[in-house]
């Protein structure tokens, strides 16, 4: 008897084992969220209650099932006296279970999720609805309750001041039914999200998606089939993902996909869906499939020359370190990276000194429109600074290595414009005439300008080069210095279609080195009103010395000199540059038998 006794013990032990293990399903709208901070503020002490409503639609599939507890979210236990979570058949009508943690019971309330089940169940009637919630008490003024993004139906009631009111304004509540029963589901998989990594595709392409997937059945998934369609098209691709998601757990993944056949100069909207959890049926499926809006198809894209802009001035002491930073960036730059690299210097942002020009001052504004100025300071495309507590594409000096970091990643996105140069140097006018030229992928500026500039490298700062601030005492020397351009906000230029082409002429100062100058021509966005809206759109540079030379300075005796020109292959073309085609050339200066050879490009 003795030895029954203890085998019929264990096996009720085993058997209360099991019944306290079984799965709890989670019914909810909030997709197993909880937020930090509540965007319902409650004066002084006060009960707020808190629920949603399960419509019988919703309840259909857990027919035969009960309610086994509450799942409460809340934003934070502090000033959280008690929670006590309950399940109803109306607002205001009596507890059919009800469950009270507090300060002084063994489970107390916590930041986040309130996992709390009743004592008995609560059977669920076939045709009926019920409200799931819970009633905080909060000693003093406090946010506790949680709301996440989103929108659905009787997801947002609250009761302050002895009023129900649906709060759909704050999103959904961080509430969840607790379910146990047989008729819960095991296939259910919910797609909750996804998303292009470009908001535009270029034909055969390679496009990254990123999606978000939640179980909701209780069995684990380890395979599923995801498709990507574009409407009204047969372009469809579909793949048999391999990932383990678990019940209740939601997972986000990338998957870079080809997407053939779509026709460049078109716009599609694409539908994502997932199906087959293990290989069955999805037993709600219809919250399987994303919509993306309508995206654009392009036929290529370009490659991208940046711009970076500094604010500078001689007054400025800690200008000489960010000029060595920037130094320092380029030379660990590769020839490539070197090559889509230009830089121009505005001597404005603290003062002004004896290199400022009109349009430094102008750029001021770039500072959130004229607010808070400082030096050095620096634009990269004149993209806006995320995480920024004011509108401004203006950053701060960084380290060498985040500063080269930030250049890179810049130079790595694509551009929707291009840009090209030529032009003719007339060097006895100091006057650069320019041809501009390009093409638009997709039309993303609404007033797009081309701005020119002219710089010089190696300009001794005023004063014998003693001029800069914080150089130490040591000969200081500027580089990428503006010395003209065409407008401070740029011209917009000649558009045939999406191509566009623009031609300007720029004159430079006497004493300029012509040999340490560039040419930097950009095309961007222009928005009066908004400081972050006049991005970059792509750059291009030539050393001055690259262009088509006229007008060159000879001294008299050089004046005497008998010119020709002959092409590459030794033919003699003349003695004018401005008559001949453009190309690479070799002009010869014969001074009584005193021959000086120089190579030439006309562009």
């Amino acid at each position: 008897m003795k030895i029954k006794f203890i085998f019929l013990t264990l096996l009720l032990a085993i058997g209360g084992a099991v019944s306290s293990a079984q799965t709890l399903y989670k019914l909810g709208f909030c997709e197993g969220k909880v937020a930090t901070e509540s965007g319902l503020r409650v004066e002084g002490a006060a009960d707020i209650e808190a629920a949603i409503y399960l419509s019988p639609s919703d309840m259909e599939r857990f027919s035969g099932d009960s309610f086994a507890g509450v799942n409460a979210g809340i934003a934070t236990k502090l000033n959280v006296r008690a929670i006590t979570v309950w399940v109803r058949s109306e607002l205001d009508g009596e507890n059919l279970a009800e469950t009270t943690i507090d300060i002084h019971t063994s489970q107390k309330p916590r930041d986040g999720w309130n996992s709390i089940k009743f004592d008995s169940t609560v059977d669920i009637e076939t045709g009926q609805g019920y409200y799931v919630g819970y009633t905080v008490s909060q000693t003093k003024t406090a946010s506790i309750i949680s709301f996440v993004e989103g929108s659905h139906a009787g997801a947002a009631w609250i009761k302050t001041d002895n009023t129900w009111a649906e709060r759909d304004d704050l999103g959904i509540l961080s509430i969840e039914a607790l379910i146990t029963g047989d008729n819960l589901p095991k296939s259910d998989l919910s797609l909750l999200g996804a998303s292009l990594s470009d908001f535009y595709y270029v034909t055969d392409a390679p496009i990254t998606l990123s999606y978000e997937l939640r179980n909701n059945g209780i069995e684990p998934v380890y395979s599923y089939v995801l498709t990507v369609r574009a409407e009204d098209t047969d372009m469809e691709v579909r793949r048999t993902i391999y990932n383990t998601i678990n019940y209740g757990v939601t997972r986000s993944y990338l998957e870079t996909l080809t997407l053939p056949g779509l026709e460049a100069g078109q716009a599609y909207n694409f539908t994502i869906t997932i199906d087959s959890p293990n290989g069955e049926t999805d037993e709600t499926p219809e919250n399987n499939s994303v919509t993306i809006d309508e995206i654009p198809v392009i036929s290529k894209v370009f490659p991208r020359t940046v711009l970076l802009e500094e604010f500078t001035t001689e007054y400025c002491s800690n200008c000489p370190a960010a000029a060595e930073t920037i130094h320092d960036m380029i030379e660990s730059f590769s020839d490539d990276e070197r090559a889509r690299f230009a830089m121009v210097c505005h001597h404005s942002g603290y003062t002004k000194d004896d290199f400022t020009l009109e349009c430094d001052r102008e750029y001021e504004w770039f500072y959130n429109n004229g607010g808070a100025i400082y030096a050095p300071a620096f634009m990269l495309d004149r993209l806006p600074e995320t995480g920024s507590s004011v509108k401004t594409p203006v950053f701060e000096n960084l380290p060498v290595n985040a500063f080269a970091y930030k250049v890179t990643q810049e130079q790595n996105r694509p551009a929707l414009y291009s840009i090209a140069m030529t032009g003719m140097h007339n060097v006895g006018e100091r006057t650069v005439e320019l041809q501009i030229s390009g093409e638009e992928m997709l039309p993303i500026f609404d007033d797009p300008r081309i701005t020119v500039y002219l710089v010089e490298d190696n300009v001794l700062a005023s004063k014998d080069g003693l001029g800069q601030k914080g150089s130490g005492g040591r000969i200081f020397y500027h580089n990428h210095l503006e010395r003209a351009y065409n407008a401070t906000w740029g011209v917009p230029a000649e558009w045939d279609g999406a191509s566009y082409t623009y031609t300007c002429k720029l004159e430079y100062p006497e004493g300029c080195k012509t040999e340490d100058m560039q040419v930097v021509a950009f095309i961007s966005n222009f928005d009066s009103t908004d400081p972050v809206n006049c991005e970059v759109g792509n750059t291009t540079w030539l050393p001055l010395s690259s262009l088509g030379t006229v007008g060159v300075a000879m001294t008299t005796e050089e004046a005497n000199s008998r010119i020709d020109i002959y092409d590459l292959s030794g033919r003699n073309v003349g003695n004018d540059p401005q008559r001949l085609t453009p190309g690479i050339y070799i002009l010869t200066r014969n001074n009584n038998g005193n021959i000086a050879t120089e190579k030439i490009i006309v562009r």
